[in-house]
């Protein structure tokens, strides 16, 4: 992840930071939450996917957010940071 970045990362309210801990944790359609969604495409954090079925169907595959390596370096960031901030105040 690059220094310009990053600093757009670290500037991203709670409400994204909790959308990106979700597509971390589980399939997210694409459609719910589209234009939250298109920002983080456009930061380098999510990708828009095919759905995996495991049977065929007549329909298309509904597109989900993925995490990015950017994105899930930018989770891992916050993690040790917010790991950071809690072992100081605990000592």
């Amino acid at each position: 992840m690059t220094q310009i970045e990053n600093s757009t990362v670290q500037h991203l309210d709670a409400r994204t930071w909790h959308t990106l801990e979700l597509v971390r944790l589980r399939q997210t359609p694409w459609h719910k939450k589209q234009a939250h969604f298109d920002k983080l495409q456009a930061l380098g954090l999510v990708k828009a996917v095919p759905q995996k079925t495991l049977t065929p169907s007549q329909f298309p595959s509904p597109l989900i957010a993925v995490l990015t390596d950017n994105g899930r370096q930018a989770l891992d960031v916050r993690s040790d940071q917010q790991a950071s901030v809690l072992k100081v105040l605990n000592d």
